[in-house]
């Protein structure tokens, strides 16, 4: 396909996206208008970028702004797998929403949404393709202030409580980057990427290490890192369900994005030190994250935490690599890289899919508590059957895509295991074989308790039981995210090989090619299609026998028997107690506090009653963390706050003072 073309399509992406923008601003009567313009720019920008994927381009040139500094735009191989994954979520979430914001109108100013969603995901597109450190942080604040707005869009406390703590959190990560840019580029704010490469080889190793530290905590505090994760579970669920969709399948990614474009200038100058630095927080994510989206009974929290669980793993997985190159493995490094990218477009696809079908079951059923859910596999068959696959796919089973993003990873490690290596080396790499494993094994308890919970048994509440099947503008882009996670995981080996073959490292970092030895990534891949097949078969042959050899003439329907009492909902396992044998094996990281309330069924007889639960869920990192520092800076506020006297004379010394150690400083 011409270049040219290929520009020209990202170019209308852009217009198209700005143009839905504007459209928005004209009010409720545009809100169909605004959200198909954007769902056809989202469209345009995947298929666009994945034609340059499967093209053999490596730099496609989209615009150069002179008077904006000279800002550049331009798409590589490893920029242009996240713009698809930009692309294709966003115009999936704007056909959801036509629907979904029409229900949900009390409580937005659907104008004002609508406009913010597409700034929003123009702030998304503007980071992927910029390529020079001014129009990466210009649009990284569009992403940063107008998903801020987007959190708050009810209008409701809880939701500007959660904007503010977020507002605060992605900020100090902004500066935080923009730092790590002036150290990279030595002040400059107008150097591209190609010089912030270069300098990275030659600044000094304290540079260096205030850049990597820096940038890890910007961008991780972006993508929810443990422990800069406590604005993650507060602001997406308090977002409307197709912005959760953006903020958590999309929008960090887009910050792994920019830690790996960064990381890849950095890791040829890293001790193996710093890679350690990024498996350990990896590790606590990944686990972290899967221990509270199992003890979690909102449903947009527990997805909140799995994006967390998830994240760990993708920054595992980068941590790996670092880890794995400064110790002579680059085979290891490639693997691991490409494992990373694979598992960003896994779990952009379902855990979108999973926010999108959350918000159509919490409009059914009027609840995120999935205490208050159940029997919906029943009312809602075409929605619960995608939730069912989402739901596997988000605990990485086969035969869906997730699993063989991990299984590739886990495979790289076992195979640098059977290789000669030092004794350091291969305790790390078991140590990250083993609790990659446990986090895994607990987001499958997870995923098993939502979707079990959530669907499975008899309606817990009046609005389950009257549910219905969502509107097919709001199912369809879920049933086309599960579909697209199978197609993925049969064509698995052929997806990776095609991103493979394109030398990702060096596309990454715009450096010379890493020689690779020693791993492949498709070498020994499980067969997708070989499993998918078996599975068929196994279901088949169970009918089949079911056909067979059951004597379906002579069975006869009852209803379930319980000591002679009626089956109803309150006996059924809750979230709360399908989760308690975790809750106790982990009691040592996990705070919780029961509390039994027992209510008198007759005012006037205390004897009687009947006992509830209230389980209290604690976040160490907030008690022991957050709260601390926020303490911190409040008493050092107060201390501070005595200066403002209000004498002019005290002012005029701070001044002074402040001109003479200007003075000392410069001179």
């Amino acid at each position: 396909m011409d270049p040219a073309f290929l520009s020209f399509a990202i170019l209308a992406s852009l217009a198209g996206t700005v143009f839905a923008a504007l459209v928005a601003l004209l009010g409720v009567r545009a809100h169909h208008f605004a959200h198909i313009l954007l769902a056809f720019s989202g469209a345009v920008g995947a298929v666009a970028s994945i034609a340059f994927v499967v093209q053999d381009f490596e730099v496609l040139e989209i615009a150069s702004v002179r008077l904006f500094f000279g800002m550049t735009f331009a798409l590589d191989v490893f920029s242009a797998i996240f713009f698809a994954i930009v692309g294709l979520v966003s115009c999936l979430c704007s056909v959801y929403a036509i629907a979904y914001v029409r229900q949900s109108h009390e409580g937005y100013h659907i104008a004002s949404l609508n406009a913010a969603t597409a700034l929003f995901v123009l702030g998304m597109q503007g980071v992927l393709l910029s390529t020079n450190v001014l129009g990466f942080m210009a649009f990284w604040e569009l992403m940063s202030i107008t998903s801020f707005f987007l959190v708050m869009a009810d209008r409701k406390p809880a939701s500007i409580k959660a904007a503010l703590f977020y507002f605060v959190m992605t900020h100090l990560g902004a500066a935080a980057i923009l730092t790590g840019f002036f150290v990279l580029a030595q002040g400059t704010i107008l150097a591209d990427f190609r010089t912030l490469a270069f300098s990275a080889q030659v600044i000094p190793a304290p540079a260096l290490a205030l850049t990597f530290f820096l940038f890890l905590f910007g961008f991780g505090s972006k993508a929810g890192l443990v422990p800069f994760h406590a604005w993650l579970p507060e602001a997406h669920p308090q977002a409307p369900s197709h912005i959760s969709a953006l903020m958590s399948g999309v929008m960090l990614k887009v910050a792994v994005y920019g830690f790996l474009r960064m990381m890849l200038f950095l890791i040829p100058s890293l001790p193996a030190t710093f890679g350690l630095v990024i498996i350990g927080l990896g590790l606590a994510s990944a686990i972290f994250g899967a221990l509270y989206a199992v003890i979690e009974r909102d449903i947009k929290r527990v997805l909140a935490f799995s994006s967390i669980e998830n994240i760990g793993i993708i920054f595992t997985m980068i941590g790996v690599g670092a880890y794995a190159f400064a110790n002579r493995l680059p085979g290891l490094l490639v693997v691991a890289l490409l494992a990373a990218v694979f598992h960003c477009v896994s779990h952009a696809l379902f855990k979108s899919g999973l926010f999108l079908a959350a918000g159509a079951i919490v409009h059914a059923t009027g609840t995120r508590s999935l205490e208050r859910m159940g029997g919906l596999a029943k009312r809602m068959p075409l929605l619960s059957g995608a939730f069912l696959v989402l739901a596997l796919s988000a605990a990485a089973l086969p035969p869906f895509g997730p699993f063989y993003g991990e299984w590739m990873f886990l495979q790289s490690l076992v195979q640098s295991l059977a290789a000669p290596t030092d004794g350091a080396v291969t305790g790390v790499l078991v140590l990250v074989l083993f609790a990659v494993v446990l986090a895994s094994a607990l987001a499958i308890f997870a995923m098993v308790k939502l979707f079990g919970i959530a669907t499975l048994g008899a309606p817990r509440s009046e609005a389950a039981e009257k549910a219905v099947e969502p509107p097919a503008s709001m199912n369809a882009p879920i049933l086309l995210l599960a579909l697209l996670l199978a197609w993925m995981g049969v064509f698995a080996p052929a997806l990776v090989s095609l991103v493979g073959g394109k030398d990702l490292v060096s596309a990454a970092n715009r450096l010379p090619a890493i020689e690779i030895v020693g791993i492949r990534p498709d070498a020994s891949l499980v067969v997708p299609a070989a499993v998918f097949l078996g599975l068929l078969a196994c279901l088949g042959l169970v009918f089949l026998l079911r056909r067979l050899l059951s004597d379906a003439k002579r069975e006869r329907s009852y209803h379930t028997w319980n000591c002679g009492q009626p089956i109803d909902a309150s006996m059924e396992y809750t979230a709360t107690a399908f989760s308690a044998p975790i809750r106790f094996f982990f009691r040592f990281l996990l705070r919780t506090k029961n509390t039994v309330v027992a209510i008198p069924v007759v005012a006037t007889n205390p004897w009687i009653c009947r006992r509830e639960l209230f389980l209290n869920l604690r976040s160490v990192w907030m008690d022991y963390g957050y709260l601390p520092i926020a303490r911190t800076c409040l008493r050092a506020a107060s201390i501070v706050r005595r200066v403002q006297s209000g004498s002019v004379q005290l002012y005029v010394a701070f001044i002074f003072l402040a001109l003479l150690v200007t003075l000392v400083i410069a001179l």
